[in-house]
């Protein structure tokens, strides 16, 4: 989004109630207020990534999320939401070999993934452009992969546009409570950054760092 250009800025007005956010703390100190959103207004936003097949069905990888089992959380301009796989299971994860075996997709807002310090471009992530209703706007979309990493462990594959990954993280075995698919929470790692932590069915747990787009 660019400033000065009538869509964009109207986008940006109504970004809070068309895609999730999550917050970051601004350079400016303000304390992070992170949010996890109700399960009937996540469930609005997952519609709204929706509507136009071609956004779920482009990935690098083939995904088939469960818009159901969303999870979201917002602060103020910044923002995720994931979709876990439909058919996600703990041994299907343990199994993963050379083969990637997909887990599901993460959208972002105002953020990117984060490798060795610096933020991925915008020209290496899928760029996906959201409507509703009159409006337009767009968010980035990940698709989410495990496999093995060849020493007997399993990594998470974060991919934007292209085959390749543009960023994978060590997939470690934990012990966690719910029945969620995915659940999700954030933190804040610097005045530049953050991270995203995955826990994924229920035996697993990912951190992804994450930055402002374009810093």
């Amino acid at each position: 989004m660019r400033d000065g250009a009538n869509k964009a800025c109207t986008w940006n007005i109504t970004m809070n109630r068309l895609i999730i956010t999550l917050g970051l703390l601004a350079l400016t100190g303000t304390a992070i207020a992170q949010e996890h959103l109700p399960r009937q207004e996540a469930l609005k936003y997952a519609f709204l990534v929706s509507v136009d097949l071609k956004n779920l069905q482009g990935t690098p990888i083939p995904t088939d999320v469960d818009l159901k089992r969303v999870v979201a959380m917002r602060d103020g301009d910044y923002g995720a939401m994931v979709l876990p796989e439909a058919k996600l299971s703990a041994s299907a994860i343990a199994g993963a070999g050379s083969s990637v075996v997909p887990v599901g997709q993460l959208w972002l807002h105002r953020l990117t993934p984060m490798k060795d310090g610096s933020g991925i471009p915008e020209d290496r992530l899928r760029v996906v452009t959201v409507e509703a209703g009159q409006q337009t706007g767009t968010a980035v979309q990940c698709a989410l992969g495990v496999k093995g990493n060849g020493s007997g462990g399993l990594e998470l594959l974060v991919y934007g546009k292209g085959q390749e990954p543009v960023l994978s993280v060590p997939l470690r075995q934990v012990e966690s409570s719910g029945d969620a698919p995915i659940s999700m929470d954030a933190e804040r790692t610097g005045d530049e950054g953050g991270r995203i932590i995955l826990r994924i069915a229920g035996r697993y747990r990912a951190s992804i760092p994450v930055t402002e787009l374009g810093f």
